[in-house]
């Protein structure tokens, strides 16, 4: 009867955090700012041409520019989801989905009697993983990563489930570019697998006599099988050779922390940092059987130390490897009342959560507890068309992807994705543009310039350049600014009406 118990309030705290998982990922749609208008936008293409583009549809600017679509079947998935539930429907898909990555990669090696110091690795993975929490293609990574993680930590009670691993890569390489993890990961796992064997040797000579061979070229098979082939497959290193902008989610911690941005998801990402190697410190004669975590740890870190978006990679991968490490130190859960104080304080959490004190204090813009779907700049859009203003628009990076959404029938100068535009086009062209008035000049008289739209709480200090003479320009006469848009129009005769009418 005790047992029972205890068991059932170590189950009671796995499920718990999960239900604390998806709670924090229940929160404004922030990503209608960003680029879920542009993923829906090419979802409801590829649904209704039965084709994956594969150029720069949107924009005036790099019209035939080749654009490698690694995330089609994501931005299909975001269409088919918002048709069919709309926008508050994505945020609960969304919230599960979350919750099940944490829980898969949780209950990959958690057990019952490590389950109060489980809960603290869990805790710190959770503050880490909601860095990323928005409804976005990479949601499904998430999940994919976690299903490799549980395969292969619980392969030797389920090892059927070893042969779903290949259709899982297929559907993650068309889903989203952090589909590299599964080959990590099943390299990392044949890595710890000979280090462990008796003899590293014979069991290379016996690999290619086994299924793990087999199950390596389907997942080779799998990894090229999209729409670019081998270079779709080697677009995670390839990519970076034509990225001319830089954006905050490719920037590092240590150089964010001292522009001042939020830093309770990176205090989340060191506490797990140091439980982790606490872990492998504390269970050093045991390191040869732990192969496959020190590799999945070291890789995924160096990942998040480079990128404030792979924060949740982490996450993710140091769970099983920081849990098996504590399952085999036999460390006890201390007793009943440690387990009732656990589940105390991720009650506590959980309030916290709907209470909305979490995601305002760390810092994380926009973000509140709810199924809220803000209009984004819904307005600054509904305006240009009742003003009857057209284009070709000058616009910045940042509110690009909602005016491909919002904006159909216009094409746009640039949008939140530096690897579809020519990297001279954004470091000679676009930049300058806001810097220099006389490339500026020279730019709207080569693409026919009629109007522009801002989004004025673009920090960069170009566009801070750009605001403070543009708006002394006497032929560009402001005409809107509500919201953070700013929309100005060319002093020209075709738009002598629209000034007149509604000239700030």
């Amino acid at each position: 009867m005790y047992y029972s118990r205890d068991r059932l309030l170590s189950l009671g705290s796995c499920v718990g955090i999960v239900l604390l998982v998806a709670l924090l990922s229940v929160h404004t749609l922030t990503s209608i700012y960003q680029d879920i208008g542009r993923h829906i936008r090419i979802g409801s293409i590829i649904w209704a041409t039965h084709h994956i583009p594969e150029t720069n549809l949107f924009s005036y600017t790099a019209p035939d520019f080749p654009f490698v679509n690694h995330h089609w079947l994501g931005s299909l998935a975001l269409y088919l989801g918002e048709r069919l539930v709309g926008l508050q429907g994505l945020i609960t898909l969304k919230a599960a989905l979350i919750a099940l990555a944490f829980g898969l990669a949780y209950a990959a090696a958690w057990r019952a009697k490590s389950a109060a110091p489980s809960l603290v690795v869990g805790v710190a993975a959770l503050f880490a993983l909601i860095e990323r929490t928005d409804v976005r293609p990479e949601v499904l990574s998430f999940v994919f990563l976690a299903w490799f993680l549980f395969v292969l930590y619980r392969e030797e009670r389920f090892p059927k489930l070893i042969w779903t691993l290949p259709a899982a890569q297929l559907i993650w390489v068309n889903a989203h570019i952090y589909f590299f993890m599964g080959p990590f990961v099943w390299a990392a796992f044949l890595i710890g697998r000979g280090v462990s064997s008796h003899g590293f040797r014979e069991w290379a000579r016996g690999f290619f006599r086994s299924r793990y061979a087999v199950i390596t070229g389907l997942l080779a098979l799998a990894t090229v099988m999209n729409p670019s082939g081998i270079h779709g497959a080697l677009y995670p290193i390839t990519l970076w050779g034509n990225y001319g902008y830089s954006i905050v989610e490719n920037q590092t911690p240590f150089f964010l922390l001292r522009l001042g941005y939020p830093a309770m998801t990176s205090w989340g990402l060191g506490v797990l940092a140091m439980l982790v190697a606490l872990s492998f410190a504390l269970n050093a004669r045991r390191l040869r059987a732990n192969i496959m975590g020190l590799l999945l740890v070291l890789g995924a870190g160096g990942l998040a130390l480079e990128m404030i978006r792979n924060y949740p990679l982490f996450a993710l991968c140091a769970l099983p490897a920081t849990l098996k490490n504590i399952s085999e130190l036999e460390w006890r859960w201390g007793g009943r009342g440690l387990m009732v104080g656990c589940l105390m304080v991720l009650g506590l959490l959980g309030a916290s959560v709907v209470l909305d004190q979490i995601y305002p204090p760390a810092g994380l813009t926009g973000q509140h507890f709810g199924f809220i779907v803000p209009q984004g700049h819904q307005e600054s859009v509904d305006f240009f068309g009742r003003a009857g203003i057209h284009g070709p628009i000058f616009n910045n990076f940042d509110i690009g992807s909602f005016l491909i959404w919002k904006l159909p029938e216009e094409r746009v100068f640039i949008d939140g994705r530096p690897e579809a535009y020519p990297a001279d086009f954004i470091q000679k062209t676009y930049i300058p543009m806001q810097e220099d008035p006389r490339v500026w000049r020279a730019n709207v008289a080569r693409y026919r310039i009629n109007a522009i739209i801002w989004n004025t709480s673009d920090m960069t200090p170009w566009s801070d350049a750009f605001l403070r003479w543009i708006t002394k320009d006497p032929e560009w006469v402001a005409v809107y600014r509500e919201g953070g848009i700013m929309i100005m129009v060319h002093d020209v005769p075709q738009n002598a009406d629209i000034i007149r009418r509604y000239r700030l």
